[in-house]
């Protein structure tokens, strides 16, 4: 009996599939040949679209950088070029200001940004300066201190009132003579906040500033590096006749990093420097050069790269000198 039962129910399954194959069949056939279209045409549509040539990637690459202005190359410098080795701009800069007995500040003159000092002082009176004087000033005194020099501020920004009251004081105590010491009201640079009186902690206790100040390392450090944080000494030794002040070791003047350069550079005066480049100005415009035209382009310059051009100015060796202008 099983084994009828066995043989029964494979007939009925052979019957089932024998109904159902044609249709089992017809869909996977169905099915492969969708799948054998869907190859054939990705491959054609490889064989249209081929991978774009590296020229034209490059070309690309060109485009990118040529949306970004070349602003040195855009920059046209006047005809007539400036070749004195100190900018036009520096030269007419505020802080270039040239003060004495023949270039008199006005009595009502005070600096618009003054500034109260935080460095150490000779005395406890407050001390104030010109904000960007200050700030350098305030850079040389912790690069003295780095260097193992501390120094003391005695004084900086002086009104014409003060500067008044003691010329009047000093022609007092001199039986009315003038020697020097004490700047006449209006000519002192003090009252441009840019000048300072600067000592070291032996002389800040001194009653009196003296000449041989100089002969000290603070004063020496200070000779040296001035320059780096646009600092000249203004009253050197052996000047006094051009000047009319005596020796100060202890004065200095801001005047800005390229002038103040220039200026010790050469041992010059503050007066023979403006002399100097009165002269150079004069001639530059005589050969039709425009002042306000070349500030402008210098101005212009300062935001692409540094141009060079040689100058009239002559070194050492017989060649001429280099300026880059940036």
């Amino acid at each position: 009996m099983k084994r009828i039962a066995g043989v029964a129910a494979m007939m009925i399954f052979l019957l089932v599939f024998s109904a159902f194959a044609p249709a089992v069949a017809a869909s996977v056939n169905a099915i492969s040949d969708e799948a054998s279209d869907e190859f054939e045409q990705a491959d054609e549509t490889l064989e249209e679209e081929p991978e774009a040539p590296e020229a034209e990637l490059g070309a690309d690459a060109a485009d990118d950088t040529t949306d970004e202005p070349d602003i040195a190359s855009d920059i046209v410098a006047p005809s007539i070029r400036w070749t004195y080795p100190v900018p036009l701009s520096a030269l007419y800069a505020p802080v270039n200001r040239l003060v004495n007995r023949d270039n008199l500040l006005e009595e009502s003159y005070e600096p618009a940004d003054l500034v109260k000092m935080g460095v150490k002082k000779a005395t406890s009176a407050a001390v104030y300066m010109d904000r960007v004087a200050g700030e350098a000033l305030e850079a040389m005194f912790e690069a003295a201190k780095k260097a193992g020099y501390t120094l003391y501020l005695k004084s900086g920004y002086r009104s014409y009132g003060t500067q008044k009251t003691t010329y009047s004081n000093r022609l007092a105590s001199n039986n009315g003579k003038d020697d020097g010491v004490v700047a006449y009201p209006g000519s002192s640079e003090h009252q441009t906040g840019l000048s300072c009186d600067i000592l070291n902690a032996e002389y800040a206790g001194r009653p009196r500033m003296t000449t041989d100040f100089s002969q000290t390392k603070e004063a020496q450090w200070m000779k040296e590096h001035c320059t780096e944080f646009g600092y000249i000494l203004r009253y050197p030794d052996n000047k006094t006749d051009i000047t009319k002040i005596i020796f100060e070791p202890w004065h200095f003047r801001y005047v800005g990093k390229e002038v103040a350069s220039y200026v010790m550079g050469r041992e010059l005066t503050l007066e023979e420097f403006f002399n100097e480049w009165q002269l150079a100005v004069s001639e530059f415009q005589g050969n039709g050069g425009d002042v306000d035209a070349w500030i402008a382009y210098e101005s212009e310059r300062k935001n692409g790269g540094p141009q060079s051009y040689v100058l009239d100015v002559y070194g050492e060796d017989g060649d001429a000198e280099v300026s880059l202008t940036f």
